[in-house]
């Protein structure tokens, strides 16, 4: 390796820690003891303990895997209904034309007030059709936040699919949906794979709503994290544990998937 390359990887990792301090500090407190962690100022060398971990798997009230099973489930089937409502109606926004001047602005300018405002009349009007405490409930509404930005992001990418291939499937015979699922929809496929991502971390890390609908069955794993603030205290290594254990899954899904991000966003359409 020459002394280069050694640079650039130093100048690499430095960038890394500083723009993930927050992360590398949760890491750091749960590999902490109690005792060390309330020491003031921060000591930064310290002797590294699992004893935090240790007790979110054993603790009765972090029910670790099931928190991790719901998770899981409302990310995945909110990010798969935010694709299926959404494609067909970038479709018929951006090539059919219908909603396009008043629908389209309504539904995208929604996601531009706080969410907090609407959390009571969701609470009241989940409670009165007894979603509260189910993953369907919280599948709903994750769904329905990710709808604006979902939205928006497919019609921008649906306008960069040329005229001139749809009007030849028409001419062949093609109806709309055939247009759609078998013209349009493979040809921004990367774009289509990266607003899941994207709907899918969303609802991995959504903790108001996740809050306020789950009390015990459809507690998600972010939410599980708040169970150790407590009457006597906040235990901040087990709040750092569970943090660190919540941000694995996405963390190692984005890694994976990173390429289609990355072909989405540099307007890559396939051929």
């Amino acid at each position: 390796m020459t002394h280069r390359r050694v640079v650039d990887w130093v100048i690499l990792i430095i960038i890394l820690l500083i723009f993930n301090l927050p992360f590398v500090n949760v890491v750091m407190t749960s590999l902490k003891s109690n005792a060390v962690i309330s020491k003031s100022p921060p000591p930064i060398l310290f002797k590294p303990t699992i004893v935090h971990y240790r007790d979110i798997f054993t603790s009765p009230t972090f029910l670790f895997s099931k928190f991790l099973l719901n998770s899981l489930i409302i990310a995945l089937v909110s990010a798969t209904l935010t694709i299926l409502i959404c494609l067909p109606a970038a479709y018929s926004i951006v090539k059919i034309g219908i909603g396009s001047k008043v629908l389209f602005s309504f539904v995208t300018n929604l996601r531009a007030i706080p969410l907090i405002v609407f959390a009571s009349s969701v609470y009241v009007l989940f409670k009165r059709l007894n979603l509260v405490d189910t993953r369907t409930g919280i599948i709903i509404i994750h769904m329905l936040v990710n709808v604006p930005i979902a939205l928006s992001l497919l019609s921008s990418f649906m306008q960069d699919v040329p005229k001139e291939i749809e009007e030849s499937a028409r001419l062949d015979g093609a109806s709309e949906l055939q247009v759609l699922f078998r013209i349009v929809t493979p040809m921004i496929s990367s774009s289509v794979a990266a607003v899941f991502i994207l709907s899918f971390i969303y609802s991995w890390n959504e903790f108001l709503f996740a809050l306020i609908l789950s009390i015990k069955k459809a507690t998600t794993l972010t939410v599980g994290a708040s169970l150790f603030v407590t009457a006597w205290g906040v235990q901040w290594g087990r709040i750092a544990a569970a943090t660190t254990l919540a941000v694995i899954p996405p963390f190692v899904f984005a890694f994976y998937v990173q390429k289609y991000l990355v072909e989405a966003f540099s307007g890559g359409l396939k051929e």
